[in-house]
Formats: structure tokens, C-alpha cells, sequence
């Protein structure tokens, strides 16, 4: 079952449809069988900033609230959490708990994290990332089910089962861990390393609602009608990507896990239960490209140049921008000022981490390719 993945359709998020589709993609792969009663599961979500769940920038409540359901039937102890790009406390995340609609869980006998504790992690087996820090309710748990929502990325491409786990890295240190890793391939790589640091007993996928274009927050929700399940979270990644018409090579994260041999590069090698090309998308809107191998010269002056020619940057519609100063509050590199109540980028500090695209909260920040890079790239 190494790389099984298992779809199932969902035609809304109605609580009984949510909980038959879960079962129905659990069933083929096993279900919760290797639950037992007394065990701590920590479920982690995408709660990657507060919005409302009809934004499709996190995982739908009832998606949650249905598997912590089942999961309490099995006679687990279940808490349930997620560490935002904001600081990693207690008024922060009872803000994004209520926001996003995920306080629901409690009444499916779940509770809702308020361990605020971190561990530091040593991972000698790890290809980047050999010492970072963790959330301890983490680390405290019997098993990890990694609890995902299926979005576009900008700096990623894809956002999945993989990606979710950078939510175990608490708050504000997610932006140092950008600055640390900016490239996109040891970036995908350190994603790896904590995904694989933390071994998901399970991942699962919110596809009900996805995001198409400017994801991960400011795209637009594009429903899929489907949830995925996986004990190999790089394999429910390669499934999904698909669904959003990427191959391995196009999504680092997936790149990054074929070469260390953790998920095969071919679709094909995967065990899907279920449909899987009546999913497909085929008009699904990405994220534009970021031309990562285009700028690896040697040379400073030429690489600065290619770079210059060739790379994507974000940009802000000034026009439109509130200057909340929350692009400001995560930029790793200190590029971005507010000026006249609108944000400015300065593009000699910028490191193109697009964490302010991200966590723009208007949407109004956006990845920018040049017109050679579109030019000389086209399908």
C-alpha cells in the first residue's frame, strides 16, 4: 500500500455527504482500522490564515469535523491544530480557529490546540533541514493525519499533503526558514525533510473546493467535487497535481521526493482506487511558472542579469492595497515598507519567497512573470 491513493466524490459539503465520501476513500486503503482506543491522534489543517471557508484558502471545517468524528468513534483522543504564518499563541490562533469555522470540531469531540510549547529537532537523515523546531502537540502524539486542502501555490506550484506540514514549524520562524532556504529546490527540500521528520500515519485532501490561480489565499475557489486519501503523502501529492494538470517536474516539492525515491515520477506506478481522470481539471488555472533553472550561471554578473531577464517577482495592485502591513509583518528579508498607506517592494532586497502573496489578505499581490520568460516558455 506504499503508494495507494484513493478518491472518492463529494458533491458538497453537507455533513452527510462529507462523511460518506471520507469513508468511501478510506475503505479501499483500510480506513481508520489501525486506530485504537485511548491512542492521541493530532489531526494537522491548513489554517494558513483567518478566512472564511468559502474562500477555499484552508480545510473546510466539515471535512475536519467529519474525520474527527469517525476518529472519536474509534475512541482516539483527538486534538486538532495547525501553527499560521502569525505568532504562534494562544490569542492569535483563537482568532484563526473562530474565523475559520474550525471550533466546529468540538463538537465532534475534538479539542483544538492550545499547547504553545516547541521542540527542537536534530534530523540527521534530512537533506536540508538538519536541525529546525516543531510544535510539541506534534510531537506528542501517537500518530500524525495530515489534513490538507488542495490549492495552487506560488512559490510551490502545488499545496498538499507535503506543504501542509510546514504549519508543524511554529509562527514567525516559517519566514526565517524562508530566508534560510531561497531556493526553490532546498526550499522543496526542507519541506521534505519536516514532512518526513514528522511521518503522517495518514493525509487526506480537502478537493471539495480547490483554489485555481493566484493560490495560495488570493486565488479563486474552483470546485473538484472529491477527497483524497493516502498513507504516502507524496503519492496523494502526485494524484493531485495531476488533477491540476502537473507532472512531478513541475511541482518541487514532487521533484524532491522522486530523486530521494519516496514517490515514483509516473502517475502510472501509483494504485489509484477510484476515478481518477474524471477529476481531471482540464482548464485549471496555475500559478505562473518560475523558471527556477534559468539563473544557475556560475558567474554573479551573468546570473544577476538572467535573473533580472528571467525570474518571477511579486507585485502589488497599489491601487488596491489597504497597507494593512501584514505582507510587511512576514517579509523574511525586510523588502517591503508602507508608504502613503500603500505597499512598496524594493526589489534589491526582495528574495522572491512570495510569503507576501501568500499572506495578503486582499489578494492583491500577485506573481509577475516578464514577458522573455513567458515568451521563451510557451507550450
Amino acid at each position: 500500500m506504499l503508494f495507494d491513493v484513493s478518491i472518492a466524490r463529494c458533491g458538497s459539503y453537507d455533513p452527510a455527504d462529507v462523511k460518506e465520501a471520507l469513508l468511501a476513500a478510506l475503505a479501499p486503503i483500510g480506513g481508520l482500522d489501525w486506530v485504537t482506543p485511548g491512542m492521541k491522534i493530532a489531526v494537522k489543517v491548513n489554517l494558513m490564515m483567518r478566512v472564511k471557508p468559502e474562500k477555499a484558502a484552508t480545510v473546510h471545517p466539515q471535512v475536519a469535523f467529519a474525520l474527527c468524528e469517525l476518529l472519536a468513534e474509534k475512541g482516539a483522543s483527538v486534538v486538532v491544530g495547525d501553527s499560521p504564518g502569525g505568532p504562534f499563541s494562544l490569542a492569535y490562533l483563537s482568532a484563526v480557529y473562530g474565523g475559520t469555522g474550525m471550533r466546529q470540531v468540538l463538537d465532534a469531540g475534538a479539542t483544538l490546540n492550545e499547547d504553545f510549547s516547541i521542540i527542537d529537532v536534530v534530523y540527521s537523515e534530512a537533506v536540508a533541514a538538519k536541525e529546525f523546531q516543531i510544535t510539541n502537540y506534534l510531537v506528542a502524539a501517537d500518530a500524525i493525519i495530515d489534513l490538507c486542502k488542495m490549492k495552487t501555490h506560488a512559490l510551490m506550484a502545488f499545496t498538499g499533503a507535503c506543504k501542509n506540514l510546514f504549519g508543524a514549524i511554529p509562527g514567525l520562524r516559517k519566514s526565517e526558514c524562508h530566508y534560510r532556504y531561497n531556493t526553490h529546490e532546498a526550499f522543496a527540500n526542507m519541506l521534505v525533510d519536516v514532512c518526513q521528520w514528522c511521518k503522517p500515519r495518514l493525509s487526506i485532501a480537502d478537493a471539495i473546493m480547490t483554489m485555481e490561480g493566484n493560490g495560495p489565499s488570493g486565488g479563486t475557489p474552483r470546485f473538484m467535487g472529491a477527497i483524497l486519501a493516502s498513507f504516502n503523502p507524496h503519492a496523494l501529492d502526485l494524484a493531485g497535481a495531476h488533477l491540476m494538470n502537473l507532472s512531478a517536474s513541475e511541482v518541487p516539492t514532487l521533484d524532491a521526493a522522486v530523486k530521494r525515491g519516496l514517490v515514483p515520477a509516473d502517475l502510472r506506478e501509483l494504485t489509484i482506487h477510484g476515478d481518477l481522470e474524471s477529476f481531471v481539471i482540464p482548464d485549471f488555472q496555475l500559478t505562473p511558472k518560475h523558471d527556477v533553472k534559468l539563473w544557475g550561471s556560475k558567474n554573479e554578473t551573468i546570473a544577476k542579469i538572467l535573473s533580472g531577464m528571467f525570474a518571477s517577482s511579486p507585485r502589488i495592485a497599489r491601487d488596491r492595497c489597504t497597507g494593512c502591513a501584514e505582507c510587511k509583518k512576514v517579509c523574511p528579508a525586510g523588502a517591503i515598507t508602507i508608504r502613503e498607506k500603500r505597499a512598496l517592494i524594493d526589489t534589491k532586497k526582495c528574495i522572491r519567497c512570495f510569503c507576501c502573496q501568500e499572506f495578503c489578505p486582499q489578494g492583491v499581490i500577485t506573481v509577475h512573470r516578464p514577458p522573455i520568460a513567458r515568451l521563451l516558455n510557451r507550450k
